[in-house]
């Protein structure tokens, strides 16, 4: 083993300069932590708050489409043929059954309906409600 110098301190593993450098360096880390925490957190809500934006406006875009086809009588009609299966005066209806079945309309449901029509509407009602109970 060297023997110390005569007048020079014997070299130590960890020295005062590394001692407190290290102990700036952890305190660094530690006051550091958090606002980095939220700095990186608050760019990630920026990203997905701009991403929302983007498909809120693609939807706001489709929703003000479909709003200006509403305008148009045209599309309102078709729709209510489609949706509603709404007749125009004049068009011939064709119910298209599968083999097998039989349509729900017939001349003599159209008989029974002229005359229904005679009665009051409180008169449809309660019948509906005995037919109903049996």
């Amino acid at each position: 083993m060297p023997r110390p110098r005569p007048g020079r301190a014997p070299s130590r593993a960890v020295t005062g300069r590394a001692l407190v450098l290290g102990t700036l360096v952890v305190l660094l880390v530690v006051l550091l932590a958090s606002p980095l925490h939220r700095y990186f957190a608050s760019r990630s809500d920026v990203a997905h708050a701009s991403q929302q934006l983007k498909s809120d406006q693609q939807q706001l875009a489709e929703l003000t489409k479909q709003l200006q086809r509403w305008g148009d009588p045209g599309f309102i009609q078709q729709q209510a043929r489609l949706r509603l299966q709404y007749a125009m005066p004049g068009d011939t209806v064709y119910i298209v059954t599968g083999a097998g079945q039989q349509s729900d309309i017939t001349k003599t449901n159209a008989k029974k309906d002229s005359t229904k029509a005679a009665a009051t509407w409180n008169q449809r009602l309660w019948e509906t409600v005995q037919k109903a109970g049996t």
